[in-house]
């Protein structure tokens, strides 16, 4: 029983696109609400994406950069917070989490589709060549 779970937690690790759908099939099944499955399945696969672009860069690089994707994290939230701070309004916290935790998920969303084209098409190229 445990071998499948720890396959399962590596499937959705490995394919988060799989999980951010499986998500969202279930949200909306129960909601009847595609938009906020839609967003449900974002904000709850978001850390998948993050540690598959760590572990895609790991892979590919073989050196952990994940300071790297911390310090990408840390300044969308700074760059967040001078904009919702200079938009006149006060400063909601959890609005503004929200929208970090949201361009954090299409952010490493991005990161991760480039990375695994980058990855096939580097294993393509070194089968071919050599």
């Amino acid at each position: 029983m445990s071998n499948l779970l720890i396959l399962i937690g590596a499937a959705l690790l490995t394919l988060p696109l799989l999980a951010w759908y499986l998500v969202y099939i279930m949200v909306a099944k129960v909601t009847k609400n595609k938009g906020k499955a839609i967003r449900t399945a974002a904000d709850t696969t978001t850390i998948l994406f993050i540690t598959a672009v760590h572990l895609l860069v790991m892979e590919i690089w073989g050196e952990s950069y994940l300071w790297l994707l911390l310090l990408i994290i840390l300044t969308t939230a700074v760059f967040f917070t001078i904009i919702h701070y200079r938009s006149g309004q006060d400063v909601e916290f959890m609005r503004l989490i929200k929208g970090i935790w949201r361009f954090t998920f299409f952010l490493f969303l991005a990161g991760y589709i480039i990375l695994a084209g980058y990855g096939w098409g580097l294993s393509l190229l070194s089968a071919f060549i050599g």
